[in-house]
């Protein structure tokens, strides 16, 4: 997905009136992963399918994608007022990284998540914010 895709499922999100939405990238492992593969693949999504073989095939290649990922929906979410991405980073994308972007990912994992009922003030979580910036 890029940023248009992702603008336009958020928008659909906001207009639903939802406040927040939960992201996490996906990830090569376990049966899941499989399952969509073999979706694409029934579905005819050549270009899919090339996406997420090149995931399964090289770790590198996922990294990057998954970062991208993470950065990209935090960004596109500025643009709509009241609705907050609760982003996750998996375990092996953080040890995968090192330095302030390992902790930049932890501090998302580590986030509280800012739906009413948490009990925190839902301002927005200065964690869950794209990659690229700072606070």
């Amino acid at each position: 997905m890029d940023e248009e895709d992702f603008h336009e499922l958020l928008s659909y999100f906001r207009a639903l009136g939802e406040v927040v939405v939960f992201h996490e990238p996906i990830n090569p492992r376990g049966a899941n992963f499989q399952q969509c593969l073999d979706a694409a693949k029934e579905a005819g999504y050549d270009d899919v399918v090339t996406e997420l073989q090149q995931m399964q095939d090289s770790h590198q290649y996922w990294v990057e994608y998954a970062l991208a990922q993470l950065n990209t929906v935090q960004q596109v979410a500025t643009r709509f007022d009241g609705l907050e991405v609760h982003s996750w980073p998996d375990d092996e994308l953080v040890r995968s990284t090192s330095g302030q972007l390992r902790s930049k990912l932890k501090a998302m994992q580590q986030a509280v998540s800012p739906e009413a009922f948490s009990g925190q003030d839902s301002d927005g979580s200065p964690e869950q914010v794209g990659l690229g910036r700072t606070q």
